[in-house]
């Protein structure tokens, strides 16, 4: 029982460790608690398939870890052993379906970022001389134009 306890937490971690790393995202809209919320309810399906095939590969994966630990002459406890199963079949299982455009979601599509916050000539998620920033050559006048002549 402490097998497939260790099993579920380790694939339970790799999941809110997905969920931190797109909340944190500056690529999306994603938020605090609401923003957990609006990514478990568009993750659901792709958790749901990750969960039912890590269910059927918990066997094979114990056993293939097991057996690959003891050819190599290492000795690991089983609870080592289902907890890396557990993180590691969930985290293959989410590159192979990734594949697969039906189990893909975009979050920035779903949730798209803020734009930047243009206050007159200095963008505030930009850098200098990108996405209206100040001019990179301090020597070009700001209103645009050509540059000073030489003397």
């Amino acid at each position: 029982m402490l097998n497939e306890t260790l099993y579920l937490v380790a694939w339970l971690l790799f999941v809110a460790a997905q969920a931190q790393n797109s909340i944190k995202s500056k690529t999306n809209g994603l938020d605090g608690w609401a923003g957990f919320k609006l990514w478990i309810k568009a993750q659901w399906v792709n958790l749901a398939t990750r969960a039912f095939f890590s269910g059927l590969a918990y066997g094979f994966m114990i056993n293939t870890f097991a057996a690959k630990i003891q050819a190599a002459g290492f000795t690991v406890g089983s609870h080592a052993i289902a907890g890396a199963s557990g993180y590691a079949v969930n985290g293959a299982l989410y590159q192979f379906f990734g594949y697969f455009p039906g189990l893909r979601v975009e979050m920035a599509d779903l949730a798209p970022p803020a734009p930047p916050i243009n206050t007159g000539n200095i963008a505030i998620a930009g850098f200098a001389g990108v996405a209206g920033g100040p001019a990179m050559n301090t020597n070009m006048p700001q209103t645009g134009g050509e540059p000073p002549k030489g003397p």
